[in-house]
């Protein structure tokens, strides 16, 4: 190991051999400096290095190249939706950073980088390009970043109220009816409900057994998987007896729906413009969790039932409450103070003795 030399600052300073880089033709070695307060302070920087020879040596890649390969040693451990959204990011998203060395990216880079995504998409899509490049960084850099991400602006839901969720219902065919009913009360996504086979309906528990989900995989097609995307979201949804005689029965194998998530999308979307709606048909498991949360069923038991793991989406949906359910609770408040206070309020005051 190198010894550790002292600089006319006061410093010390050790330098070590990093890798060889081929400059027109001429192999030149490339060194490493390490600068310490003390010369242990140094050496010790030095050894650290040294023993993490490897991953220091693939500092010449590009940040392309690194991202090309943090996105293939994760190809087994992500979800095919998650690959395919790296795999787009990775062609569309790198044109101003890609190129550059990976020991060269700097804060200001990273922050100018960040600055030229927010200037046309959302900020939650620049906070998940920004992470996976910044994950593709660290795997070969320890040095520390200060970025500034956009800051995300508070979402509008449109939760469809009872009547419009009828509306929709009555208007509805009875494919896309079936949909609407398993969203809108039994808080099931898109990609479960073209999961559902027969045999997922337990029919003596008016249930369904929610445990797989259609995605797409990083060449855009759909594929059925088993595990869904979290934990809790395999669940069993009881529902009312009504919306099990709706599935019907058929081949145990066979799927109730029988067509992608993209069907229901579009159906739905020209069935709610042709109302005169606004709700995505995501929102209809935002209706059923206001429902749920004004009925006063507990938290934890709605979580249960949507399959969310945090509470995160609900604290949003009840920032969102129905219309009219929130003024039923406000008509409430003001019966109990008019009745508990404002007798006091209206008794004439008292003259003074």
């Amino acid at each position: 190991m190198a010894k550790a030399k002292k600089l006319a600052s006061g410093s010390w300073r050790v330098q070590v051999f990093s890798h060889y880089e081929t400059v027109d033709g001429v192999k030149k070695a490339r060194y490493r400096s390490f600068t310490g307060s003390t010369k242990a302070e140094a050496e010790m920087m030095a050894a650290q290095f040294a023993n993490d020879k490897d991953r220091y040596a693939h500092n010449n890649l590009t940040v392309r190249e690194a991202v090309r390969k943090y996105i293939d040693s994760k190809s087994e451990v992500l979800s095919p939706s998650t690959l395919r959204a790296y795999e787009i990011n990775y062609r569309n998203r790198l044109e101003f950073l890609g190129d550059y060395m990976v020991d060269q990216v700097r804060s200001v880079d990273l922050q100018q980088y960040v600055n030229t995504l927010a200037a046309e998409l959302s900020p939650k899509s620049v906070k998940n390009i920004y992470n996976m490049v910044l994950a593709s960084i660290r795997l070969y850099s320890d040095r520390n970043y200060t970025v500034t991400l956009p800051a995300r602006a508070p979402k509008e839901l449109h939760i469809p109220d009872d009547d419009q969720v009828k509306l929709l219902l009555e208007n509805a065919n009875p494919r896309l009816r079936l949909c609407i009913l398993l969203a809108s009360v039994g808080t099931l996504r898109r990609g479960e409900i073209c999961g559902l086979k027969y045999k997922d309906v337990l029919y003596d528990f008016s249930a369904v057994y929610v445990h797989t989900d259609v995605v797409k995989d990083p060449a855009g097609k759909w594929i059925h998987k088993e595990m869904p995307k979290n934990a809790s979201s395999v669940r069993r949804v009881v529902l009312p007896q009504e919306v099990i005689d709706q599935i019907g029965t058929g081949d145990p194998e066979a799927f109730i729906y029988g067509k992608t998530p993209t069907a229901i999308t579009n159906g739905f979307d020209h069935l709610r413009r042709r109302l005169g709606l606004q709700c995505r048909f995501h929102d209809l498991r935002h209706y059923a969790a206001s429902i749920l949360h004004a009925l006063g069923v507990p938290d934890q038991y709605i979580m249960e039932r949507g399959g969310w793991s945090t509470d995160g989406t609900l604290k949003a949906v009840y920032r969102n409450v129905l219309e009219d359910k929130n003024k039923a609770f406000t008509d409430k408040a003001n019966e109990h103070f008019r009745k508990t206070l404002l007798p006091e309020v209206n008794t004439p005051e008292k003259k003074d003795a």
